[in-house]
């Protein structure tokens, strides 16, 4: 029973630690930001923060690790994976989390996503094997895949910083049409 309770404090604590962060972010660059004032903002000690993160950079990783999670879990409940539904989980992934993307662009961290995107890939390509609706073998390759990524990636970039107005379907189906050009 105690790690069970230990381990909830953790994930409490980190998620105070992520919540914090992202208000200083509000009104302080990222860079100016300390670890005891951020601990202090979660409500938590500096031995707790060490406890769960080496550095402020980890809170960002945490959070960026959980948003890639978020959108494989959206991938998983698709069938099949067409380019709508991949582009569609992916920008409703990105929505979701647009306040932070914006505030990880204010202070020009957001490769840090693409990064942490990056570490996903061989198990997008896995599942992208999976679950083909395609036989063409380079259409679900990992240079494919990376293909992809790149486009995903400086579309999504334009879309936040234009304020993300699209719906996530209509940026799914604007995906669709580019990526039907491009095959």
């Amino acid at each position: 029973m105690g790690n069970k309770s230990n381990s909830f404090l953790s994930l409490q604590s980190k998620e105070w630690l992520v919540k914090a962060l992202q208000i200083l972010m509000k009104t302080k660059k990222y860079s100016d930001i300390t670890i005891k004032e951020l601990a202090q903002k979660a409500g938590v000690d500096r031995k707790t923060f060490y406890r769960n993160f080496k550095s402020k950079e980890d809170v960002l990783r945490f959070y960026l690790d959980r948003t890639c999670q978020d959108y494989i879990a959206r991938l998983n409940k698709e069938n099949k994976l067409t380019i709508f539904a991949i582009a569609k989980a992916f920008f409703s992934t990105c929505k979701q989390h647009s306040d932070f993307l914006i505030l990880l662009d204010k202070n020009d961290l957001l490769p840090l996503l693409l990064i942490a995107f990056d570490d996903y890939l061989p198990m997008l390509h896995e599942m992208f094997e999976d679950k083909r609706i395609d036989d063409n073998p380079v259409y679900y390759s990992e240079y494919a895949l990376s293909f992809f990524t790149g486009g995903f990636w400086n579309i999504s970039i334009k879309w936040i910083r234009r304020g993300g107005h699209e719906t996530p379907e209509e940026m799914a189906q604007i995906v669709e049409t580019l990526m039907s050009y491009s095959i």
